[in-house]
């Protein structure tokens, strides 16, 4: 799987083309990777919020939840209407901090199990560039995807998708939701390579990346059976036709 390097992000007319047939026209999306679903539900804010299938998860349901941010309020909404654990993990400053106030402040649930590692496609220690502030914080991206100065990042620990489902003890994944800034195109590359068996995913392409790259990305699991079911922006609802959840709601 190819990825990009840093002087393509500068085709900013065609990235910026490619985003509004992607995201403000999502008839191109289905026309090309898949058809729109029925039964998808909305849960979260304006800003962390997903499409999920929450009429096919319940209390045994194996859910991963990768890039926390300052926004867990489509985990918590997931937990409330559906009773299932949550694995989250997102191992920068901002993340740690807002699970603290949650844990502090009691409204955290049980069953959302946090750990401060990042998901890449090896076991190491990685450079996370802090974000830009304009107006508001940004995330730390592991791809500098905002440019910043490298005296500003900072060194997190990251593990592959495998890794921690063996860690887990977990055999496939029921859904696996992927906000991580970049990353998600070697996570993808991993799930599609090791065919790891996750029913539902969704996942949000990061900008600037080249719109081949995302294009070719979202081909690729196509013909790895993921079915495109639902864009809302550049958050995008995979079903993969190939694994179906072994806990579904009856």
């Amino acid at each position: 799987m190819d990825y990009f390097s840093p002087n393509l992000t500068k085709i900013w007319l065609l990235n910026r083309l490619y985003r509004y047939a992607m995201a403000i026209y999502p008839k191109y999306a289905f026309r090309r990777f898949g058809i729109p679903v029925t039964g998808l539900e909305r849960l979260g804010s304006v800003y962390g919020g997903w499409f999920a299938p929450t009429h096919e998860l319940n209390s045994k349901s194996i859910v991963y939840s990768a890039g926390i941010g300052g926004d867990i309020t489509f985990d918590k909404a997931l937990i409330n209407c559906c009773s299932c654990a949550i694995h989250g993990y997102d191992p920068t400053p901002t993340a740690i901090q807002y699970i603290s106030d949650q844990i502090a402040n009691d409204e955290l649930s049980p069953l959302f199990h946090f750990n401060a590692v990042g998901l890449w496609d090896s076991e190491t220690e990685l450079k996370f560039f802090a974000p830009k502030t304009r107006g508001w914080v940004g995330s730390y991206s592991a791809l500098n995807l905002q440019g910043t100065e490298e005296e500003e990042s900072i060194l997190v620990p990251v593990k592959r998708l495998s890794t921690l489902m063996k860690e887990n003890g977990h055999i496939h994944i029921d859904l696996l939701k992927v906000d991580i800034e970049g990353a998600e195109y070697r996570i993808i590359k991993e799930i599609i390579e090791k065919n790891i068996p996750i029913s539902w995913l969704c996942v949000e392409f990061d900008q600037p990346v080249p719109f081949w790259t995302t294009n070719r990305t979202i081909q690729r699991l196509k013909e790895s059976g993921f079915q495109l079911c639902k864009v809302d922006h550049w958050n995008f609802t995979f079903k993969n036709l190939n694994h179906f959840t072994t806990t579904a709601k009856e």
